[in-house]
């Protein structure tokens, strides 16, 4: 039996009702209206009452999927879905925004003012003398500018700084409020508050249930743990992760007996490497640089150490959001929230026999905490809604920015950079200059400029028609001159843009 949802005159929601006859009756009879297709969903156009029955909703926290169950007193599933999230996304967003702002701060007015801040001699009116003591680990181009002395603003004592600097110390003007989250954690706590919120839209929820769980990353590796083993891990008595680091390594370079300049990820943090001791290695400058740009010696590392990818990447996640979690839904349902652990999920589930997947775990943890232990004897065949979730707002204009700079000989490509990037393999200027010393005059930079984005077009997310079909658009397919020609589905189904006919924009949750 199908559920079809009822809204009243008001749009306030009513109790579901399965008698889908008189549902077709009420709208054949102008009586009601169809708000929404998914969830089917009607509003009432005549006066009633209000009166509606406790309805009970389980959570099961999540970050990349979340399921959430709707099941009446008597244990009966009302509403099932299965959430999945674009949290794994945002760290992703996060480096792109600090690169942006790297760019261009380093290649716009903070380098131009460098740039005249040097040539006009006015860095600084003390200049101190280099010593190991003070910049062991100076990098080539602190070397060169030279270390400096200089009062900056929120600063009580002259402050070492490399090159120009004119704006409030770091230090001094980032606070961070009371309950701070990181933002892939803030960003979970609203996703599972927002699908809370869009399930109160057209069902009459009273209760919520939530799963609570704090996870020991130790007692996932070590099972038979100790309590007292808990305080003594890799860096216990330690100062710093690097110090443990060194110190693991006699305070030497891994390759040579050099002392160590530089703390280098075996499995970068980029490619899902984890910032832990097993992860880390101390290297000199020469061989940090060397593991950098050629592959043999990234072989020869991958030889002594293999490193760590993050293994608990999720769980961490969710250990930093269920407080805020519970705080939040305790302020939207006061005398109506509770929590239940994993363990008395898997006690119910056990015992009525479901089986084991999201948004089952949800109904187990809704009628967990029910006055009778009952549970829906077809809860196993039941198909759940299945939602995904999609970035409302891409701000960003530009599409392409950091661009290698090419240097071309007779029309033909010599040179990339000035210096060679990290996994470059074409040859840069520094090196046609040590080999074509002669020719370097007759170079030519290809110019290039900012490739930009439109911003009318349609965004992932957006509903479209397709000879009387909905559609929810995934992505852009295909384009030309800066116009999409083919859109993909959410059922990876590539459709002529002509053909489509959008009807509403990206509203963050879908039913698809």
């Amino acid at each position: 039996m199908s559920t079809i949802y009822v809204l009243n005159k008001d749009g306030k929601p009513l109790m579901p009702t399965t008698r889908g006859g008189h549902v077709r009756h009420l709208l054949k009879e102008q009586k009601a209206r169809v708000v929404r297709t998914k969830p089917f969903t009607i509003q009432l156009l005549y006066e009633t009452d209000d009166v509606v029955q406790p309805l009970y909703l389980g959570i099961d926290p999540g970050r990349t999927n979340i399921g959430v169950a709707v099941v009446k007193a008597d244990g009966t599933a009302v509403f099932t879905a299965h959430l999945e999230t674009r949290n794994k996304e945002i760290p992703k967003l996060m480096k792109k925004r600090k690169d942006s702002r790297r760019a261009r701060r380093t290649n716009g007015r903070r380098c131009r003012r460098q740039r005249r801040a040097k040539a006009n001699d006015t860095l600084s009116t003390k200049r101190v003398k280099q010593t190991t003591a003070q910049n062991g680990s100076a990098s080539k181009r602190a070397k060169e500018i030279g270390v400096i002395r200089r009062r900056l603003p929120g600063c009580e004592k002259d402050v070492l700084c490399i090159g120009i600097k004119n704006k409030e110390a770091k230090f001094n003007n980032r606070t961070r409020p009371e309950g701070w989250l990181t933002p892939t954690a803030n960003q979970l706590l609203q996703t599972h508050i927002n699908l809370v919120k869009k399930i109160q839209k057209f069902l009459p929820i009273s209760d919520v249930v939530l799963e609570t769980n704090k996870f020991a990353f130790m007692q996932l590796d070590n099972p038979n743990i100790q309590k007292w083993q808990y305080q003594q891990g890799p860096l216990y008595k330690k100062e710093s992760l690097e110090s443990a680091v060194s110190e693991m390594q006699e305070h030497h370079c891994l390759f040579c007996k050099k002392q160590i300049d530089h703390f280098h990820h075996v499995v970068p943090q980029h490619k899902n490497g984890s910032n832990t001791i097993g992860n880390i290695v101390g290297l000199c400058a020469r061989h940090h640089d060397l593991v950098h740009k050629e592959t043999a010696w990234q072989e020869k590392l991958a030889k002594k150490k293999t490193g760590l990818n993050k293994k608990y990447g999720a769980l961490g996640v969710l250990n930093q959001i269920i407080p805020a979690l519970t705080k939040e839904l305790g302020v939207l349902f006061p005398k109506h929230f509770f929590v239940t652990t994993g363990k008395s999920t898997y006690d119910y589930r056990a015992a009525h026999g479901v089986c084991k997947d999201h948004w089952l775990d949800a109904c187990c943890i809704a009628c967990s905490v029910l006055p009778n232990d009952v549970c829906d004897s077809s809860i196993n065949n039941r198909v759940p809604y299945e939602l995904k979730q999609f970035r409302r707002h891409d701000r960003r204009v530009i599409h392409k920015e950091n661009m290698n700079r090419v240097y071309t000989l007779n029309s033909k490509k010599a040179a990339t950079n000035r210096h060679k990037a990290t996994e470059q393999e074409s040859a840069s200027l520094e090196e046609f200059r040590k080999e074509h010393p002669d020719d370097v005059c007759k170079l030519k930079v290809k110019e290039h400029h900012p490739t930009y984005r439109n911003m009318n077009r349609n965004y992932p997310g957006s509903v479209f028609f397709v000879d009387k079909q909905v559609h929810v658009m995934q992505g852009i397919a295909r384009s030309k001159d800066g116009k999409a020609t083919t859109y993909k589905d959410t059922n990876a189904n590539l459709i002529t843009a002509e053909g489509c006919k959008f009807v509403a924009k990206n509203s963050g949750i879908l039913f698809v």
